[in-house]
C-alpha cells in the first residue's frame, strides 16, 4: 500500500528512468550475445576448414 502514498510525478521520473536505464541494457546485452554467438561459431567453422586443409595437404603427400 505504500504505492499509493507516492506522488504521480515520482512515478514518472521512476518510470522515464526505468526506460532510459533498461531499454539500452536490453540492447546491450542482445548485442553481446549475438557477437559472442557470431565469433563462436566463427571459430569453430576456422576450425573446421584448418583441419580440412591439414586432412587435404597429408593427403597429398602421400
Amino acid at each position: 500500500m505504500w504505492l499509493a502514498l507516492v506522488s504521480t510525478e515520482l512515478l514518472t521520473v521512476i518510470a522515464i528512468l526505468a526506460l532510459l536505464v533498461g531499454v539500452p541494457l536490453f540492447v546491450v546485452g542482445v548485442i553481446a550475445v549475438f557477437s559472442a554467438y557470431v565469433r563462436f561459431d566463427a571459430e569453430q567453422y576456422l576450425e573446421e576448414v584448418d583441419a580440412s586443409e591439414g586432412e587435404q595437404v597429408g593427403g597429398d603427400d602421400e
